[in-house]
């Protein structure tokens, strides 16, 4: 009977600590999948630049890429901000933080006109103040949601300094 019953309370020991443990892991998969990552690109008047969210990294314009920052030769070699294959949609009144799922309003947000991204586009990211000679970011409050297949990123960008620019993404569910 006793043998039983420390049987017993092993098994039921056991079985909390494997709970306990799972329990765990889900919590750290999901910070995973939702840790904010900050991103100090190379120079762009080096090279054009083209960005991998899943990779978190610089990719080659051959390789799958999300979004790039090239220097627009059209308009002065201007750097522009140039999505991927992606959808994308931009928020203006968001906190970066507090942004975690798709707002319901997505699909009728997505500007399929990527070209508003560009120098003196509406949604221009990265715009050149001539009174004081320096490209900057435009609106560094705007927070980009861009979609790729089934994965859905969150983006800010922070500064441009020199050609390098520095922005901030993570992914959303």
């Amino acid at each position: 009977m006793i043998h039983t019953y420390y049987k017993q309370l092993s098994i039921l020991i056991i079985f909390l600590f494997l709970v306990a443990c799972g329990d765990n892991n889900n919590s750290l998969n999901s910070a995973e999948e939702n840790q904010i990552v900050s991103i100090t690109t190379t120079n762009v008047n080096v090279s054009d630049i083209y960005f991998n969210f899943i990779s978190q990294s610089q990719v080659n314009i051959e390789d799958a890429w999300h979004i790039g920052i090239v220097r627009d030769t059209e308009n002065y070699n201007m750097p522009s901000f140039v999505p991927g294959d992606v959808q994308i949609a931009v928020y203006e009144n968001e906190d970066f933080n507090a942004l975690n799922s798709i707002p319901a309003s997505y699909s009728n947000d997505v500007l399929e006109d990527h070209s508003v991204f560009g120098y003196e586009g509406s949604y221009e990211v990265l715009s050149y103040d001539i009174t004081v000679h320096k490209v900057s970011v435009t609106n560094p409050n705007y927070i980009y949601l861009i979609k790729s297949d089934s994965d859905v990123f969150k983006l800010q960008f922070i500064e441009y300094l020199s050609g390098i620019t520095v922005f901030q993404f993570a992914e959303i569910n």
